[in-house]
């Protein structure tokens, strides 16, 4: 949803937008037999719209409780539960979701352009911990250390972004350490899927 930021400040906006993204990239619902309250679409709007509000699951739903007319924009008449929100939030980050969503964001922000000037690849490694590696390295001195080690294992997050505005065209997640050329191709694969690529810019990693 980068496009909306610089599009958009409306969270009305936001909210039809991503609704109707996903109804062009995902299923109604997840099976035949589900209890059919919400849609995908409707709970995926909600979860942009808590990412865009800046807020939690529970910030999210109570910003639709203190703006029905937001709701209504979408159909939806009821609050879902906090735990069904973060059921969903679980459920759409599921790489074959996410990379419908994906499709249809890049659709929509290319539009009939088809084409990026320039693209940049990057990968960065996260913390996994509430401690920051400061406080990690601070209590090494200590007399009894508390920690020895910053970190053995860690999230790692690739991406294919457009150079002019930073919109991410594809990402890969996996565990580091690891080299980012490991990732360099398929990452260049899945966004030239999507756009046709005349310049990439990476690092010497």
């Amino acid at each position: 949803m980068a496009c909306l930021s610089i599009a958009s400040k409306s969270p009305r906006d936001v909210l039809v937008t991503a609704c109707r993204m996903a109804q062009d990239a995902l299923p109604a619902y997840r099976q035949k037999n589900s209890p059919k309250k919400f849609t995908h679409h409707q709970l995926f709007a909600c979860l942009v719209l808590k990412n865009f509000l800046k807020t939690d699951c529970r910030g999210g739903i109570e910003h639709l409780a203190d703006s029905p007319e937001l709701g209504g924009a979408i159909e939806l008449f009821y609050l879902p539960h906090l735990k069904t929100l973060q059921k969903a939030a679980k459920r759409l980050l599921m790489k074959r979701f996410a990379q419908k969503l994906l499709d249809e964001t890049v659709k929509q922000h290319v539009g009939r352009r088809k084409f990026v000037l320039d693209t940049a690849f990057d990968s960065t490694g996260l913390s996994a911990a509430c401690a920051s590696a400061y406080f990690v390295k601070r209590r090494q001195g200590k007399d009894s250390p508390w920690k020895t080690m910053l970190y053995h294992r860690y999230p790692k997050l690739g991406i294919v972004s457009d150079v002019s505005n930073h919109f991410i065209l594809t990402f890969q997640s996996g565990r580091g350490p690891k080299p980012d050329v490991n990732e360099f191709e398929s990452l260049i694969l899945q966004a030239n899927d999507r756009v046709t690529m005349v310049r990439v810019i990476a690092d010497a990693g």
